[in-house]
């Protein structure tokens, strides 16, 4: 992730991974079902992603998301988002890789990493969160 977002920079040092199952809606948007490691377990959270004009293009009102656009994508292993957001009254810009995989691939990563300073974003305002398996499918199974 990258972003210029006051709140993201004073705590990017302290986030993992997080899971999220995405799926598509009759309406041309996306559900995303987002899981992400916190001092009391996993915290969960459901947004739609509302389709906006052209394919890729979205919104997110629940998270203050007001434009969400895929940027590259290979269709099948990852995702770099653009995301121009609201948050506690500040606008800011974030960039996220998406994987399939905890593992990145080097043409993910190469996306990612060409991407983010072509919106002023610099290398201290990004951090490739460490994996964590705390919120995966597998880690709930266990007795």
């Amino acid at each position: 992730m990258a972003s210029d977002c006051k709140v993201f920079l004073g705590k990017k040092d302290h986030l993992s991974m997080s899971t999220r199952a995405v799926r598509p809606t009759e309406e041309g948007g996306l559900h995303v079902h987002m899981e992400f490691p916190g001092a009391d377990g996993c915290n969960q959270v459901d947004a739609e992603y509302l389709k906006v004009g052209s394919k890729g293009h979205f919104r997110v009102p629940a998270l203050g998301y007001l434009d969400v656009r895929i940027v590259d994508t290979d269709y099948s292993s990852f995702a770099v988002l653009y995301i121009y957001k609201e948050l506690e009254g500040a606008l800011s810009t974030m960039v996220q890789l998406y994987s399939r995989t905890q593992d990145v691939s080097p043409q993910a990563l190469k996306a990612f990493q060409d991407f983010y300073p072509t919106l002023g974003l610099s290398d201290d305002m990004m951090v490739m969160l460490p994996k964590s398996d705390a919120c995966s499918p597998e880690s709930k199974e266990a007795p």
